[in-house]
């Protein structure tokens, strides 16, 4: 086995017996790698990156030279209507954005590109028809070929408007009616301890005059509030609540002053005498027992005023027609409003009918 080194002037062999040449590998292949791993490498790398540079730097002059060119394409600008005739309705949709067939150098597209969101086009609609408001003009077509100067004022310099889709805006009316509305909560509550609501919701106002079409305010009974959960009520609550926007409705709010009644209950009980309905002149119907108990939740406020004659309970004579051998049902026809969770027992009575002297 043997190598050689070379100088500028000689070539020097050495030569090496071969069981010298596991020992020469150990040491000396590592270096060699690295060698060519750095050298020749590194000049590969190297090559590859100019090459790469000059291929950038020509891409960017082309590309610099293409900008320079005109060139058509299809951009969506936004849009926004107004002069909308005050005394009616739009209630048809209409689109939010238009097509623009343009003609633009590379740089103004470009730039149109990379803008952010452009402001909407403004398409004043007095400006194509000023007989908008008369009661007779339910529907109105704008052909956008008309409105293509208009347009082309609100666009970026030399961005020029070729065609514009769609083609044509159709616009539906119907007229305004007014309608004064009561106002309904859409409220999920949940309540303390022993607390329950006293009550109605009170909205301040309690109902909104609202315009818009005859097709939705004939049928428009009530504005309901955003839906809206509270939790542990303990003590009446007074809130701004949101109402519910109905799509073509014009209200004259958009929120309302709640106050929702909350207060402490403890349970009350009556003993109410049975009142016999509908019996004949010459009978008389006697119950077993005379008298029902009556339970249910009463405010704190209230306990001290609510009496047994408050109450009115019934048994009627005209359903003993369809009992064979069975108890007599009563009712409770009347009770306070703020008595909740009302029970009686028992619910159905022994009975005996006699006849009057």
């Amino acid at each position: 086995m043997y190598f050689w080194i070379q100088t500028k002037s000689f070539r020097v062999f050495y030569f090496f017996p071969n069981q010298y040449l596991s020992t020469l590998s150990k040491f000396r292949l590592h270096k060699i790698r690295q060698f060519i791993k750095i050298r020749i490498f590194y000049r590969i790398d190297r090559k590859i990156l100019i090459y790469l540079i000059f291929v950038v730097i020509s891409t960017v002059f082309w590309f610099l030279n293409k900008l320079n060119n005109e060139y058509n394409t299809i951009i969506e600008y936004p849009i926004r209507y107004t002069q909308l005739p005050k005394n009616k309705i739009l209630v048809n949709e209409l689109p939010q954005k238009l097509k623009l067939n343009v003609s633009a150098y590379g740089y103004d597209l470009i730039f149109y590109k990379i803008s952010p969101a452009p402001f909407p086009i403004v398409l004043n609609l007095e400006s194509f028809d000023a007989n908008l408001e008369s009661p007779k003009v339910s529907s109105f077509k704008l052909l956008t070929r008309y409105a293509r100067e208009e347009i082309t004022n609100q666009l970026p310099n030399n961005i020029n408007v070729l065609d514009i889709l769609p083609d044509t805006l159709v616009f539906q009316f119907d007229n305004l009616i007014d309608k004064k509305v009561p106002i309904k909560a859409n409220l999920t509550l949940s309540f303390a301890p022993q607390c329950m609501q006293n009550g109605p919701v009170i909205f301040k106002p309690d109902s909104l005059l609202v315009s818009g079409p005859t097709s939705l305010i004939d049928t428009l009974q009530a504005i309901y509030t955003k839906p809206q959960s509270f939790s542990k009520l303990d003590k009446t609550l007074q809130r701004t609540i949101y109402l519910e926007e109905i799509t073509n409705l014009r209200t004259e709010k958009k929120k309302v002053q709640a106050t929702i009644p909350i207060a402490k209950f403890t349970e009350a009980s009556f003993d109410v005498h049975i009142v016999p309905i509908n019996v004949p002149d010459s009978l008389e119907l006697i119950t077993f027992p005379r008298s029902v108990r009556i339970s249910g939740l009463v405010s704190l406020a209230d306990y001290d005023i609510i009496k047994a004659d408050d109450f009115r309970v019934q048994a009627d004579y005209n359903n003993i027609v369809t009992l064979i051998g069975q108890k007599l049902p009563v009712q409770v026809i009347v009770a306070p409003s703020n008595v909740r969770n009302v029970t009686f027992f028992p619910p159905s009575v022994e009975f005996i009918l006699e006849k009057k002297p």
